[in-house]
């Protein structure tokens, strides 16, 4: 049996209009037990919702942010001088155990969207050729099998499937208990919880500031960009948000965990491209 040819163009310009469309709605990840690769315990919707608010990460991104700098300025007047926190037994454990913290969790990230992402994507040699691995990438709901994914129709703002087998629930939204596409598969967990770590992570620059050294820039622009990045993605369903939770999560487990292939060790433009490949990859995930 032939594949179907597959095509590369240019996106439509309509995707980068600004501010986004408030469309499609967030779809809530499948309830515990309910297929077999469900999370291991429920997210109530209410709160999940509360938390893809825009204000939610708009307004975390800029306190931090101003308050890096302000606090910046406060290290370099004191003449870099550690703060008294610094110094105690107390303060020198919390950093240990957050480290920990850290690289535990980025490590069962890392291995959730692995299993994922194994569980999801279709090899290009086989029966569907390239057009079925791009199908099994790019549309993220629906049933497994070529042509069976599940698509937002922007122009009659529902969602549809080009196969007519395909159910949906009784709101017309993919169903919840689908299997072997992206999003029931662990994206819509492992994701959202990974949305959420990007405001946790913002002790990092505490620590350092609190040690009298500086936040630099790329430090500042890489946490507040990645909590809006991670937030475009899970809120809008985006196929390249894989890439982001999957890839930084790792990196992060390895940074965190002082591997011996240490990140830290690398040449500074090596850690640049690792720290921000990432993040620049779910940049289309802002539609």
């Amino acid at each position: 049996m032939a594949s179907s040819p597959a095509y590369l163009s240019l996106p439509k310009a309509s995707f980068f209009s600004f501010p986004p469309k408030n469309v499609p709605d967030w779809l809530a990840p499948p309830k515990a037990g309910s297929i077999p690769s469900a999370p291991p315990f429920d997210i109530p919707e209410s709160v999940y919702q509360a938390w893809l608010n825009p204000m939610v990460p708009i307004t975390i991104a800029t306190v931090y942010a101003v308050s890096a700098k302000l606090l910046n300025r406060y290290n370099k007047s004191t003449g870099n001088r550690p703060w008294a926190i610094s110094t105690t037994r107390p303060f020198k454990a919390f950093v240990i155990l957050h480290n920990v913290f850290l690289a535990v969790y980025s490590a069962w990230t890392c291995w959730g969207m692995y299993g994922a992402l194994s569980r999801s994507f279709v090899s290009p040699f086989g029966p569907s050729g390239i057009a079925g691995s791009l199908d099994s990438m790019c549309r993220m709901s629906g049933p497994a099998g070529y042509g069976n994914g599940v698509v937002y129709n922007e122009v009659t703002k529902t969602w549809e499937s080009y196969s007519p087998s395909v159910a949906l629930s009784s709101d017309g939204k993919p169903l919840s208990t689908d299997t072997g596409r992206l999003w029931n598969e662990g994206l819509a967990f492992y994701g959202w919880i990974f949305y959420l770590s990007k405001f946790y992570e913002v002790l990092d620059t505490l620590i350092i500031l609190a040690k009298g050294k500086f936040s630099s820039t790329l430090q500042t622009y890489h946490h507040a960009g990645a909590m809006m990045c991670m937030w475009s993605g899970i809120r809008y369903m985006s196929p390249p948000i894989w890439i982001f939770c999957f890839v930084n999560s790792g990196i992060h487990a390895m940074m965190v965990s002082g591997a011996p292939c240490s990140i830290r060790m690398m040449p500074r433009y090596v850690e640049l491209c690792l720290v921000l490949v990432p993040m620049y990859s779910s940049l289309p995930a802002v539609q």
